[in-house]
């Protein structure tokens, strides 16, 4: 079994939050840990359940993240250990790419500017994979203006 596991950007809105009991799981930027989104198209990083009701849950923190940022591990790592995200641009392969989940699939694969192509991310050679930003952080790195 893989490790289901999310990260996402702290939501603008929320800029200086304090992020209380969080610190683990908070750097860089990024929140990491489980999803949570209510119907409203909100989204939330949450710790691990440490209470619960009938009508409610209690995590360790609750983080408030952009929903379009974002990102699930892929269950896979580069050559440096570094994890894969959803998003992650990725260097050693011709060109460079980004991690996409294609729905068709039902698995992660590459997005070469924008086109999807047929090159599944747990087929690559891990040992030539290198995690080298992100579409978040690091669009420039896709040699393509916004």
């Amino acid at each position: 079994m893989r490790e289901v596991l999310f990260r996402g950007k702290l939501d603008p809105y929320w800029d200086g939050i304090n992020i209380r009991h969080a610190e683990e799981a908070y750097k860089d930027g990024w929140a990491y840990g489980q999803l949570a989104r209510n119907a409203y198209g909100m989204a939330w990083i949450i710790g691990d359940i440490v209470n619960w009701t009938e009508g409610y849950i209690y995590p360790k923190y609750w983080i408030p993240v952009d929903p379009e940022t974002v990102g699930q591990y892929t269950g896979l790592e580069d050559k440096n250990g570094v994890k894969i995200f959803e998003g992650d641009i990725l260097g050693g392969i011709v060109g460079g790419g980004v991690v996409v989940w294609i729905d068709q699939e039902t698995r992660y694969g590459i997005s070469l500017l924008g086109e999807v192509h047929e090159v599944y991310l747990q087929e690559l050679e891990q040992a030539d994979l290198e995690v080298i930003g992100n579409v978040h952080d690091n669009f420039e790195l896709l040699g393509v203006e916004d």
